[in-house]
């Protein structure tokens, strides 16, 4: 029954289910090489799996993303502190099958257990079937994860803005957001942003946040700032 509800938060269902049985074992159960039961070889594959997945999406989301903004993105989906929460929300941990002495000391809540639990089940689907399913899987649940990455990354713009404009003088940059269409005041909304009343940058986003991020994100990539001096 664990094991179902394992597949349904999935989406997938296991042509071979040894597979799925492998991911949920913690090798505290399976000391045994022979046998090759518990799911340290899984989770190796699914970290290179969802390093990859992750990778290629970050990419395709952010063209004006650097490779460092890029990395600490990533960094941070794939954490361990992360890849766990999403693990114990998904409830795999409960599938898990363990060693009574790691039961009792509380191996079902353990970080590094669940983030493992979270890997080895994505290496479980691409051993089962092919990388293609691993990625619908692990984008099916990283969406989220994927969605607020996005606003992360849009209040660096705004953050590396705010800094770089502050150590020239002590003075931050100000927006002025307004709807594009006054017929539509729920949005688009078109963005510009000044510094000492030099408009320094502009663009247009599907909220006032978006907006703002976007013309952060030309101000940085045109430097206005260093062409004029901004008045005494």
């Amino acid at each position: 029954m664990q094991m179902e509800k394992v597949e349904e938060s999935l989406g997938y269902k296991f042509t071979d289910a040894v597979w799925l049985k492998q991911a949920l074992t913690h090798p505290s159960s399976d000391q045994k090489k022979s046998t090759n039961l518990a799911y340290e070889r899984l989770e190796y594959l699914g970290d290179a799996v969802l390093e990859l997945v992750v990778s290629r999406e970050l990419f395709s989301l952010f063209p004006k993303a650097d490779e460092g903004e890029l990395t600490k993105l990533r960094s941070g989906i794939v954490s361990r502190k992360h890849l766990s929460g999403l693990c114990e929300k998904l409830g795999w941990g409960e599938a898990l099958v363990l060693s009574p002495q790691l039961e009792k000391s509380g191996g079902r809540k353990a970080v590094s257990i669940l983030a493992n639990t979270f890997e080895s089940v994505i290496g479980a689907v691409m051993m089962d079937s092919n990388y293609n399913a691993a990625r619908k899987v692990s984008l099916k649940l990283l969406r989220e994860s994927l969605d607020n990455a996005r606003d992360f990354l849009d209040i660096n713009y705004k953050g590396s803005l705010l800094e770089t404009l502050q150590a020239l003088d002590g003075v931050g940059p100000v927006y002025a957001v307004e709807p594009v269409s006054a017929e539509q005041p729920a949005g688009p909304f078109s963005a510009k942003v000044y510094w000492h009343e030099l408009e320094v940058g502009s663009g247009v986003g599907s909220s006032k946040h978006r907006a703002q991020m976007a013309a952060a994100q030309d101000a940085l990539a045109r430097k206005l700032w260093e062409q004029s001096a901004p008045s005494a």
